[in-house]
């Protein structure tokens, strides 16, 4: 999704749930991380007030959510995922 409004929607929603679990972790040197990523239309606000939301978030080491935004935005590009095309994630322990 390359709107970047939807994607700050995206993000506000996952960030808050970090805020409601953690509080202030201002200055931690953490960051709120999620998945699905904001950059996807199954991002955190997807599932707008629902009680059953599908997604996660979580604190993460800031430069290691610098660098999976990184990273992602480089699977985008590489992989010529245009906006709307459907791609799969998989994850290896």
């Amino acid at each position: 999704m390359v709107d970047r409004a939807k994607q700050d929607t995206n993000r506000t929603a996952a960030i808050k749930t970090c805020d409601d679990v953690w509080g202030n972790y201002a200055g931690s040197g953490l960051e709120c991380d999620e998945y699905p990523f904001s950059s996807t239309y199954e991002g955190a606000a997807a599932g707008g007030d629902s009680p059953t939301r599908r997604y996660s978030s979580r604190l993460i080491d800031a430069a290691d959510n610098k660098e999976g935004g990184t990273r992602i935005l480089a699977v985008y590009t590489q992989n010529r995922i245009l906006d709307g095309a459907p791609f799969y994630v998989k994850t290896t322990p």
